[in-house]
């Protein structure tokens, strides 16, 4: 049983790389996407490979022990802070990996990890992690307030939604994922090392979430209530999304995220069941 590990200054977590035989638990892509290609009159182009390359690592694991909600807060954090000049280092304890390896969050992807919460699963929490391999870290903007902190609480729920006088109690079997990114931090391809420059500019973060569910009770009244906060204009307000202890969570400031945010389905045959498959929500700053 294999273990990646994530560390930048005392912050650390250990990805436990656990899956049935078969399944990819790390993936490494490697690529030439600056190598310049000109045309020429022969029949065959010349190439340039002056710039560099990119290696990009895919983690696919689990967090499993009894402090695995916290685990998954601190890597949420990790991923979503600015680097403050501390470099990010991935471990893994495979023979074809080096050690140290200087990474960034997956450049340009605003869900460079995932965090899934099962609610059938106590103390399991489902992660992938998109890495990019860099040679080096420019954080012009250290000292930044730009350390991210998540809200937490102690309790056992009910995860809920509300706005104004309304709250939405949801069920105690919604699936949770979170997501976090730095997709405004940008690179330098141009530099005599195999890996491009890390830029990690103090620019707003990617924080998301996805909640998928089904009422069977009060379906009709819940998702009603659901549809007039997602309808409501907010100007500069928020709705709250609060979690009340459940995953170690608190209470976030969130709004309605994409054009699907909110999509609830009735299936024939099922009298006075609702599926809500899909409410997307994104942290907003309040």
């Amino acid at each position: 049983m294999a273990t990646a590990t994530l560390s930048r200054g005392a912050a650390t977590v250990d990805i436990t790389l656990l899956e049935q035989g078969g399944s990819p638990v790390i993936t490494v892509d490697h690529g030439k996407p600056n190598l310049r290609i000109q045309q020429t009159g022969a029949l065959d182009p010349r190439s340039q490979d002056q710039l560099a390359g990119l290696t990009q690592y895919n983690i696919m694991g689990r967090l499993v022990s009894n402090d695995s909600y916290i685990e998954a807060i601190t890597l949420a954090d990790i991923i979503k802070s600015h680097s403050d000049g501390e470099n990010l280092l991935l471990n893994v304890d495979l023979p074809e990996f080096d050690t140290d390896i200087k990474v960034a969050p997956a450049f340009d992807q605003s869900q460079a990890a995932s965090i899934v919460y099962n609610p059938a699963r106590r103390n399991w929490v489902d992660v992938s992690v998109g890495l990019s391999r860099i040679s080096q870290l420019n954080a012009g903007d250290v000292g930044t307030d730009q350390l991210a902190t998540t809200p937490t609480d102690t309790g056992t729920g009910p995860v809920q939604i509300s706005y104004g006088g309304t709250t939405v109690d949801l069920t105690s079997d919604v699936t949770i994922e979170r997501s976090v990114g730095r997709p405004q931090s940008t690179t330098i391809p141009s530099t005599p090392t195999d890996y491009p420059i890390y830029q990690d500019k103090a620019k707003t973060a990617y924080e998301g979430f996805e909640l998928s569910l089904e009422f069977v009770t009060d379906a009709v009244t819940k998702v009603n209530q659901l549809e007039s906060i997602f309808n409501t204009k907010l100007g500069r307000d928020s709705l709250t999304l609060d979690f009340n202890g459940l995953y170690e969570l608190g209470a976030f400031d969130v709004v309605p995220d994409g054009s699907n945010a909110l999509r609830h389905i009735r299936v024939a045959g099922e009298q006075g069941v609702t599926q809500v498959p899909t409410i997307n929500l994104r942290r907003v700053y309040q």
